[in-house]
């Protein structure tokens, strides 16, 4: 009797292995066909830079609005710095932000501060980057036009964000997005 209780057990065990073997050979299977095709249609982006958190990001249907995050293209105002930094103008990359401004909010970058609508948010970032390179400086106070969105994320005093190239217009602005993993 105890010979047959103990091949039950063995019995039972090796088949939840089994389907655990089976549940991540599907994951991987999943992340070599299915993500690819995601992210080529631009479905789900992958965040390296540390201004946004690392992780996965999926497209919404939502619109651009104060609180959300967006993906957009580099702005002209930012490709000089881009160009010198990569060696490519960036025409075709993309940055993900939070939007902290829109459409008839005052925006001042005039100071040492950002000010949106007369309250203070952050210090305005180094005039140069780690490597010495001179930043672009957005210095303007002024109320956003119906199509603008400022751009800013605190998650490091050094985000490259609209208080260097200024706000970005709806035009630009390629998707907004959700965290689907963070890391």
């Amino acid at each position: 009797m105890s010979g047959m209780t103990f091949f039950r057990w063995r019995h039972v065990s090796h088949g939840d292995r089994g389907r655990r073997i089976l549940v991540r050979l599907g994951a991987i299977l999943v992340a070599i066909v299915i993500i690819p095709g995601l992210s080529a249609r631009r479905v789900l982006v992958i965040n390296t830079s540390p201004s946004v958190a690392p992780g996965l990001y999926l497209r919404s249907s939502d619109e651009p609005a104060v609180g959300k995050l967006v993906d957009f293209c580099i702005p002209p105002a930012a490709r000089d710095y881009v160009r010198g930094r990569t060696g490519n103008s960036g025409e075709n990359w993309s940055i993900l932000k939070p939007i902290v401004a829109g459409p008839g909010d005052r925006v001042d970058t005039t100071s040492e501060w950002l000010v949106i609508n007369g309250r203070r948010i952050a210090p305005m970032p180094p005039r140069t980057d780690g490597n010495g390179r001179p930043l672009p400086v957005w210095r303007e106070n002024r109320v956003l036009a119906g199509d603008e969105f400022f751009v800013f994320s605190n998650r490091i005093s050094n985000s490259f964000d609209s208080r260097c190239y200024g706000p970005i217009r709806r035009q630009q602005i390629e998707t907004v997005r959700e965290a689907l993993i963070t890391w």
